[in-house]
């Protein structure tokens, strides 16, 4: 048989095609791991703290830099493994157990530190393996030193050592106000300041004087795996243990046809669609938001949600299509009313269950659930959880002996993160509330700090005791750990909305929530066996599947020319595309509100049938014109009326090899250059606000991606905020105003004209776009034989320089080609450098003429074109007999937008402001200034870098 195959006709091929080549993926995993352990690859590192000792045992924190290793070659968070410390001389400590946990830095609301970006580790060192190297962590929380130390003081110990937070470093918040974490919006409450100085202090001591080198061991994760055959095993085989209903929908997800049964959600939620109706409803904050969707968004709320096969409703969304948003806002108007449920005395709201198969995304859509409630007057619990599975196994290791003997055990051990939460909170002190959903253990310590007087005393009793004191053995009481499993169970009981992955949503989870919504998420990212622990783990109402498969497929490691899988391209495939070719798809989300410009039509005629239309066509707003012209400008004058660019570098020298990837050193240079032009272009702002532009670069190589960062950590910090590499592959769900798309090879392949990756690529950008392709490319025999895609992309753009142009700004092409010179490569002082100070002025350019309806006579090259174009700035300036207008920041508003300054720039900044009479009210950022002639040289030359015509391209 061969695969892929798009249609099964039985349960029992899919499932014994998809089990063995599950098990074939994670065998090849495990195969990974080793290679990875055998390279003994080292870090740096810091020893922040010990947080506990006793007499049998030291735990510690350890903050690790990942370096150009990456991410996918230390422990995931949430996973677990060993770790020891290399010296000089070559000799290593022994290894100690450790698991990444959630950076303590981020958790404190310090997410744009530098430290957030540290992986972070609880590292458990038995006193037998003791060693020098951790005499001396940079905070010592259990040491007795005095309050002007490190050590943070903020925990209450009672005579008995207990570990009972202070009442004044505690949360004191009901847990009916978890979506509610502030009074104020959530942009204005997003600042953490402990008073104890601890993070500051900290950020000091993260000094090459004191790192430390680190060698990790992983462990080969069983987790997903178990969580995926587990699903598969109990909606068929011999441990089958399903309801009819949830078996049923099991047999529609695979067959996709003769549904057994139909749901229509506004049959048990009916206000769903009956206030929709209702004059009045229309005027409230949530009828606002009705109003503000699109006509597909709507199409798909009216009639999306009715007549479900098997509960089991699919949903594709486009680039910029609003997929989450609509999510979000379908899952408000599901808990905006009460449900009455069979047996229940008095009405209840609908849950949700919202699973995504990546961590990072899990914190973002929480975080923007509880913008949401915040906004609409909602008072939701909301939790996110990750990490579930390590620290169950870590629990049950640690008390695997008292377990032995007892008869009354928990399903799930709690007590380590309730216990290491407590130890966080005890630092929180005299903090603002934070913009952000709380986890499982937040959300529990919440729910324990408001009934720790009544419901959960018990607990208080045992918090007041040493738990760990010299006598203790490794053993946490069975009673206290029943005690916090009952305050767990019940805060999971009590959510009203839980965001978490695929695994942390199986095994013990699925009897302690019971959701009657289930929404997974950009579902074609994550395997089919994922897919379905939505159906095997939970039966709702309906499962709701989201996502674009024409971007993503299900990550498989396997997969490739050499691969051994043999089921490695079935398992790429995904619930959504089978679904699509089966033709049983009703609504999709297609109106892209990302791309303006007509940036849309290239991928919109490539991959969605033409379907995709712009929510933005009609919009000409003044950073696409100016955009426009920068193209035209690179584009040797001619009209571009598609901000789409695709160079060719003459002389470049080619790409190098780094292993098995590449980069393109020419191509580096000229995008820099470029990146340096936005950057300091005080026209190049967001098309809907009057801020600063965004930058992405992308390639899909991590050689080049490599080199982009160390170029953009060269620029100064507020630059560096507004620029971004990214790899192909980890850009969905990011956009930017302008993004560089750098193929760096000299000849296409078949990684580079793989359609998913060039359709998440060609999706990024707002308002402007350039694609780097070697001149060797377009002549090369894979690219004129072999290519499906890339080729038809060349194709599209070349033929654009070869339409009539319209002045009207109608599409009339895909994008358009152009060659550039690449003169500095080995001298870089021709390029614009950037000011350690930001920029403060940004222009409103209300009055820019829109050269791209014009084609110049003559092409007169770079250097006269920019000359020219400053000259008739000038020109229109004096000839408007006034100044142009400026849009000033206020200094104390742009620091705080950076991040940057001190707390005295800051209030230096705000005297200055009110000496000079320009301080207006909070919820005005900007003010206008009228510019003296007397400035007109200065403030031309903040046209930005570009357009300075020092330089002969």
């Amino acid at each position: 048989m061969s695969y892929p195959l798009y249609s099964f006709d039985s349960v029992a091929e899919f499932s014994r095609v998809h089990k063995l080549g599950t098990e074939a993926e994670f065998l090849k995993d495990a195969r990974l791991i080793d290679c990875i352990n055998s390279e003994g690859l080292l870090f740096n590192a810091w020893l922040v703290s010990r947080i506990r000792q006793t007499t049998k045992r030291s735990e510690y924190i350890l903050l690790v830099q990942p370096g150009p290793h990456g991410e996918s070659k230390i422990p995931a968070q949430g996973a677990g493994g060993k770790v020891r410390v290399a010296f000089a001389d070559g000799t290593f400590t022994t290894y100690w157990d450790v698991n990444r946990i959630e950076n303590p830095i981020a958790l404190l609301g310090l997410s744009a530190s530098s430290m957030a970006k540290l992986a972070a580790f609880h590292v458990t060192v038995a006193n037998a393996q003791h060693h020098d190297v951790l005499e001396t962590p940079i905070i010592d929380v259990e040491s007795s030193s005095s309050q002007d130390s490190l050590s943070p003081s903020g925990i209450n110990r009672s005579p008995a050592g207990g570990i009972l937070p202070s009442s004044s470093s505690s949360r004191q918040q009901s847990p009916n106000t978890s979506s509610k974490r502030s009074s104020k919006p959530c942009h204005d409450s997003v600042e953490y300041q402990p008073t104890v100085g601890l993070v500051p202090n900290l950020a000091a001591h993260l000094t090459p004087s004191n790192v430390l080198t680190v060698n990790f061991y992983l462990h080969a994760s069983e987790s997903t795996k178990d969580s995926e055959i587990g699903a598969l095993e109990v909606l068929h085989g011999r441990h089958q243990n399903a309801t009819d209903r949830q078996l049923d929908a099991f047999s529609y997800f695979v067959t996709l046809k003769n549904p057994a049964f139909h749901v229509t959600i506004y049959d048990k939620l009916p206000h769903m669609r009956k206030t929709i109706g209702e004059p009045r409803w229309l005027s409230t904050p949530l009828g606002k938001k009705f109003q503000m969707l699109n006509p597909q968004q709507k199409e798909a709320y009216i009639h999306g949600f009715e007549n479900i096969p098997c509960g089991i409703c699919i949903l594709p969304g486009g680039p910029g299509a609003g997929k989450t948003h609509f999510n979000l806002f379908t899952i408000a108007m599901a808990q905006s009313k009460p449900i009455m449920r069979f047996g229940k005395s008095q009405n209840e709201y609908c849950k949700v269950l919202f699973i995504v198969d990546m961590n990072s995304p899990v914190d973002d859509v929480a975080n923007r659930m509880v913008r949401l409630y915040q906004e609409l007057g909602m008072k939701k619990k909301i939790i996110r959880m990750k990490g579930w599975g390590f620290e169950v196994k870590r629990s049950n290791k640690l008390n695997q002996a008292e377990d032995a003997v007892a008869k009354d055990m928990p399903d799930v051990d709690f007590t380590n993160q309730f216990l290491d939460t407590a130890k966080t909170m005890a630092v929180e002190q005299g903090t603002t509330v934070r913009c952000e959903a709380p986890s499982l253990d937040e959300a529990a310590w919440e729910r324990y700090e408001a009934y720790k007087n009544a419901k959960y005393e018990s607990i208080t009793e045992y918090m007041k005791k040493d738990l760990f004191g010299q006598d203790e053995a490794l053993v946490v009481p069975l009673r206290f750990r029943n005690l916090v499993y009952d305050l767990y169970r019940d805060t999971l009981a009590d959510a009203d909305f839980i965001a978490t992955t695929p695994v942390a949503a199986s095994n013990h989870f699925k009897g302690m929530f019971r959701p009657d919504l289930v929404f997974f998420d950009e579902s074609p990212h994550a395997r089919e066996l994922c897919n379905l622990i939505a159906i095997a783990n939970f039966n709702p109402l309906a499962w709701i599947f989201c996502g674009d498969y024409r971007q993503t497929v299900p990550y498989v490691g396997s997969a490739g020319q050499e691969s051994q899988n043999p089921y490695a391209k079935q398992m790429q495939v995904s619930m959504m595309e089978r679904a699509a070719r089966a033709g049983v798809i009703r609504h999709e989300l297609l109106m892209n509100h990302r791309a303006y410009g007509g940036l849309h039509r290239l991928a919109s005629d490539l991959w969605y049938d033409g379907k995709m239309v712009s929510g933005s066509d009609n919009a000409v707003c003044q950073p696409l014109i100016h955009i426009r012209n920068y193209i035209s400008h690179l584009n040797g004058s001619k009209a571009c009326v598609v901000p789409r660019l695709i160079v060719h570098l003459r002389r470049s020298p080619g790409e190098k090899a780094e292993g098995t990837s590449c980069w393109n050193p020419a191509h580096t240079n000229w995008v820099m250059a470029r990146v340096k032009e936005l950057l300091t272009d005080p026209h190049f702002r967001k098309p809907e606000k009057m801020e600063p532009g965004t930058v992405l670069i992308i390639s899909p190589y991590n050689a080049a991606f490599n080199h982009y960062k160390k170029e953009l950590k060269k620029l100064p910090q507020w630059a560096q905020k507004r620029v971004e590499a990214r790899t192909v592959d980890v850009s969905q769900g990011h956009e930017a105003e302008f993004v560089f798309l750098d193929l760096s090879r000299e000849r296409s392949t078949d990684f580079l004209d793989d359609p998913n990756r060039l359709c998440v690529a060609l999706t990024r950008a707002r308002l402007g776009e350039i694609v780097m392709i070697d001149p060797i490319m377009p002549k090369c025999d894979h690219l004129q034989q072999k290519s499906q895609h890339l080729r038809r992309i060349y194709v599209a753009c070349e033929s654009g320089d070869k339409l009539p142009h319209n002045t009207n700004n109608q599409v009339t092409s895909y994008g358009h080609i152009t060659w550039a010179d690449m003169e500095g490569l080995e001298n870089n002082d021709w390029a614009p450098t950037l000011s350690e100070d930001n920029p403060t002025e940004v222009y409103d350019d209300m009055q820019e003429v829109d050269l791209s309806a014009f084609q110049p006579a003559t092409s007169s090259g770079r250097k006269s074109v920019r000359t020219e174009m400053l000259e008739d700035q000038k020109n229109r300036m004096q000839a408007m007999r006034c100044a142009p207008r400026v849009l000033k920041f206020d200094r104390e508003a742009c620091l705080d937008f950076l991040g940057m300054g001190s707390s005295e720039e800051k209030e230096s900044a705000k005297e200055s402001a009110k000496e000079k009479g320009s301080v207006k009210e909070k919820e005005s950022v900007v003010q206008e200034e009228e510019v003296r002639p007397s400035e007109e040289v200065s403030v031309l030359t903040l046209l930005g870098g570009w357009l300075s015509a020092k330089t002969d391209y």
